[in-house]
């Protein structure tokens, strides 16, 4: 499988953005791959997953498991990173940061499509930019294939009839055969036409609706009706125009399938969806939380009838062992417990990164390579007592350490910034911590505290 594009350069902007983000113990996406290291079973058999589930078509759902700070966040980017160099378009959703309901299927179909990402020769598209529209730059991909596949002539602006024409044949050949909902298939219609006489209201118009955002859009019946039957001059009296009903409850998934189809049109292998932080609906009340658990088994039963779709959904363990959550609902609990012996199976429902816990000489490269990072974003610093020793008194006072309610991961990285934010200050007084174990203790009930 050949990447899209080459890893971006860890810059001194880029550095001083992760060391920012480490402060809070977690990597930003576009940092993590720059400080990575472990769990290389586990994302080996994900990318195999990726791979057979474009060549098959089905979908997938796995679950990701880990207690606070062991890397879950970290494993998805590092999954999507990947995902996207191969071809995959990508959404990474945070149940509580962007306010995801998981039994509310038309919430989670609106969340996601604000949050599509994919690789492009020039960068990474969409994701959490503010200046770029993802759902509108996937339409206009799709409807530049569309215009290609119609092989318009040169003259074809002197002729906008003929081209019209050469467009609606291909649709008739493509998107109007489908099965697909009929308010989608009309906007998609809508929009390969409009996109090539510039109509921007229209094009607007079409990709509101296609975000979901719960609103009825208008659009020229001209553009979802055959050009021959509206006369070859234009002077025909125009069709009615054409309501797009809302995404709402009902037809979210019906969407949702429509959009993998657009995916796979648009040139992409298929969509990489994650969401993060699924223990997040704990704060439904009992019914809700049915309805929640009732979803997450369907997903993992058929991937709630999409094809060409992964899906990874990340929870602490609570959500695994706790009587009053998945062990509390059978039809789910069994279809993703661990079956057999001790033996780990890379290809489980369950990615359970506990299992496969860092080692002390991987903390000890994570601790060099946040090192590194820091003197890309600050410069490089000769700092007496904060060498490759004192690197090595830490990840051996956290090896040591036992913390069950946070891992050493995310301890690490907030005491290395910690540490280096502090010789980098002022490097002349410098002094290591005299008693590690304190400093480590201190450092973890502060993440406790942000945690609650």
């Amino acid at each position: 499988m050949n990447p899209i594009g080459a890893a971006p350069p860890l810059t001194p902007k880029l550095a001083r953005a992760l060391i920012r983000s480490l402060t809070r113990g977690t990597a930003i996406p576009e940092g993590v791959q720059f400080i990575h290291v472990g769990h290389g079973r586990w994302l080996d058999a994900q990318y195999e997953v990726l791979q057979e589930v474009d060549e098959d078509g089905y979908s997938e759902t796995k679950f990701v498991r880990g207690m606070y700070g062991a890397g879950k966040s970290h494993f998805l980017s590092i999954l999507q990173e990947h995902a996207r160099r191969q071809g995959w378009l990508c959404a990474h959703l945070e149940c509580k940061a962007d306010s995801v309901e998981i039994d509310r299927f038309e919430m989670v179909y609106e969340r996601l499509m604000s949050k599509l990402s994919w690789l492009q020769d020039d960068g990474l598209v969409g994701g959490t930019s503010e200046t770029t529209d993802s759902v509108r730059l996937l339409l206009e991909r799709w409807a530049h294939g569309v215009h290609r596949q119609a092989k318009l002539p040169e003259d074809s602006v002197r002729r906008p009839f003929d081209a019209d024409q050469k467009i609606y044949g291909v649709l008739s050949q493509g998107v109007l055969r489908t099965n697909l909902p009929p308010d989608l298939v009309q906007a998609l219609t809508a929009f390969a036409r409009a996109s090539w006489e510039r109509d921007e209201e229209v094009m607007r118009a079409v990709t509101t609706w296609l975000h979901g955002s719960g609103s009825s859009v208008s659009i020229p019946g001209r553009y979802t009706r055959s050009p021959s039957g509206m006369g070859t001059n234009g002077r025909a009296a125009p069709p009615a125009p054409v309501e797009l009903k809302p995404i709402g409850r009902g037809s979210a998934r019906e969407v949702m399938r429509g959009l993998l189809w657009l995916v796979r049109e648009a040139g992409f292998k298929g969509l990489l969806l994650c969401i993060d932080e699924i223990e997040a609906l704990t704060r439904l009340n009992r019914k809700r939380q049915e309805h929640a658990v009732q979803a997450l088994r369907d997903f993992v039963d058929n991937g709630g009838a999409f094809r060409h779709c992964c899906m990874y959904l990340a929870a602490t363990p609570d959500m695994f062992e706790g009587a009053d959550y998945f062990p509390r609902y059978d039809a789910l609990a069994t279809r993703i417990q661990p079956v057999g012996g001790k033996e780990i199976n890379f290809r489980a429902p369950v990615i359970d990164l506990d299992r496969t816990p860092l080692q002390q000489e991987e903390m000890m490269q994570i601790a060099q390579r946040i090192w590194s990072v820091h003197q890309i974003a600050y410069g490089t610093l000769e700092i007496p007592g904060f060498d490759e020793a004192l690197l090595r008194k830490i990840i051996a006072a956290l090896m040591r350490s036992r913390f069950g309610r946070i891992a050493r991961p995310r301890l690490l990285s907030r005491l290395m910034v910690w540490e280096l934010e502090r010789a980098r200050q002022d490097p002349a007084v410098y002094r290591p911590p005299g008693n590690l174990d304190a400093t480590i203790l201190d450092v973890a009930d502060k993440l406790d505290k942000e945690r609650a």
